[in-house]
């Protein structure tokens, strides 16, 4: 059936024309066009229900559709003073505690909203004990078939967390798979096998999860062999590894590069997030950046009672790449346009 491929010869360049990309970005409420995206928060989480992540840390736990239509709604209103709309990329992949029902609720509820949501897989920390896990006793064309089911039909009701697999409505748009610090274990190898199956598959993009910014330029490299396309990947939460000649080396192989983490000043200043980003765009790799915040905690969200959020790229970000002197037309890439190409499906692929 599926198999996957080590052809190199699909490394090419990782430069794509428009005519490569597919006119659509699939939505939990549908196919939309990408230029109706506006400003683009290309990794956050407005919904997480339970299971490892919310296990080991509760302030993950984001169950309320009330507060989650609360920071939408602030997305939303910083959004739209760049673009008439704004998408949340929703990056809570399979059995990490997704309720696509109450996603789509929030969905509706937020007028001027669109959000995308993610079929794949964290780092195999947060799933807790592996050994007996379907991911270790499933085949990788199994798990593959499994990520593709959440593309083209629809994501599981109950989050591939048991036996019986409901199909609803709202289809995946972006898969997921992450890494652990400073290595990629078997469990994260063959997610990644099947997540590369199932991106040739359908066309759909691969948004990574890094850990503290280590193993990205591997992920790139991992993923380009199993035969994705370079420019079908973003490395995400890469600015924690704030080292432009490192991050550089990383969009040499052609891939995107998510930035987020904003406000997380126990890790490093907003600073060096802004020096990351000017000193791509002077070397000319601005057009395969994206943003997000990555407000996947209570603690980090406004309807909760953080002082920032979703919001943070237009509200934050944006005007103050603006007050030190960033071109507004490379502001707008990295909060709108980048995000365009990158969420839409790749030709070739039956979706």
């Amino acid at each position: 059936m599926l198999s996957v491929s080590n052809d190199a010869g699909r490394l090419a360049t990782g430069t794509q024309t428009v005519e490569d990309f597919m006119p659509i970005v699939r939505t939990i409420l549908g196919d939309v066009d990408p230029k109706s995206l506006g400003v683009v928060n290309s990794h956050d989480h407005l919904i997480r229900t339970g299971a490892g992540e919310v296990f080991l840390e509760p302030d993950h736990l984001l169950d309320d559709v009330d507060k989650a239509v609360e920071e939408a709604t602030y997305f939303v209103t910083a959004a739209q003073r760049w673009a008439p709309s704004g998408t949340v990329i929703d990056m809570c992949p399979a059995n990490c505690g997704r309720d696509v029902d109450k996603l789509a609720e929030v969905n509706a509820r937020v007028s001027g909203l669109q959000i995308v949501a993610a079929t794949g897989f964290h780092r195999e920390h947060v799933y807790l004990e592996t050994r007996s896990h379907w991911v270790t006793r499933y085949t990788v064309d199994q798990i593959a078939e499994l990520l593709i089911a959440d593309i083209r039909e629809g994501i599981d009701r109950y989050d591939y967390s048991g036996p019986v697999v409901e199909r609803t409505d709202h289809k995946a748009g972006v898969i997921k798979i992450g890494t652990a610090y400073g290595k990629i274990t078997a469990f994260e190898r063959k997610c990644m096998q099947a997540a590369a199956l199932a991106a040739i598959e359908t066309g759909c993009p691969i948004n990574t999860h890094t850990t503290f910014g280590t193993c990205g330029l591997e992920q790139a490299q991992e993923l380009i062999k199993l035969g994705v396309e370079p420019s079908q990947v973003a490395i995400g939460h890469i600015q924690r590894n704030a080292d432009v000649y490192y991050l550089a080396k990383v969009m040499d192989t052609g891939v995107y590069l998510e930035i987020d983490g904003t406000y997380r000043i126990k890790y490093q200043p907003d600073a060096n997030r802004i020096m990351v980003l000017r000193q791509l765009g002077e070397r000319g790799y601005g057009g395969r950046i994206l943003l997000g915040t990555d407000s996947g905690k209570r603690s980090y969200q406004k309807a909760y009672g953080s002082v920032t959020g979703v919001d943070f790229n237009p509200a934050v970000d944006g005007p103050r790449m603006l007050d030190e002197g960033f071109d507004r037309g490379y502001v707008e890439d990295l909060l709108i346009n980048n995000a365009q190409t990158f969420f839409a499906f790749r030709k070739g692929a039956v979706t």
